[in-house]
């Protein structure tokens, strides 16, 4: 199970926001990317997802069909994304041609065992100055691991270290 959960962090990418971020197209962006996410609607949805992630996944067709196998293997199991959240949004940093910031993501779960919350870091991604935005989930790698997979993020870029507790 605890590959299909870090499988489903990776493809979710991001969910829910409420004002973290003094970009309002940002916020609205997050907002809408929720209301796919919990209608399901996971084409629609990886239209925010860093292209990246998409070319990694092996096409757009490809990430919305394992996005759907494993929410769908989730619950089955009894797992449910209860919500996600983020808050401590960092500066923007310019990187080449992009504009970039991090965020906590703050995702709530209900498992057989009760509710956990994890935090990890998103990393929300701009190539035309904060118009349009694309999402990658850290799903809780290091640093270093993700600047070897995406060399063109910003050195000062903040990622944190994945925590999780058990919530009542």
């Amino acid at each position: 199970m605890k590959n299909i959960l870090i499988g489903v962090i990776v493809l979710l990418s991001t969910v829910i926001i409420h004002g973290q971020t003094s970009n309002d197209l940002l916020n609205s962006q997050l907002n809408e990317m929720r209301e796919l996410f919990l209608a399901e609607d996971y084409e629609a949805f990886s239209n925010y997802t860093y292209p990246k992630v998409i070319e990694m996944m092996g096409g757009k067709e490809s990430m919305i069909q394992a996005t759907r196998n494993s929410i769908n293997q989730m619950k089955n199991e009894g797992y449910q994304i209860i919500d996600i959240k983020y808050k401590e949004a960092s500066d923007f940093l310019k990187q080449d041609d992009e504009l970039q910031c991090s965020l906590t993501q703050e995702l709530t779960m209900q498992l057989p065992q009760g509710k956990i919350l994890a935090e990890y870091t998103l990393i929300a991604i701009s190539n035309d100055d904060g118009q349009n935005w694309k999402f990658l989930d850290t799903s809780g790698k290091s640093k270093e691991t993700m600047f070897k997979y995406f060399p063109n993020l910003n050195p000062e870029i903040i990622i944190k270290q994945k925590t999780q507790k058990f919530v009542e």
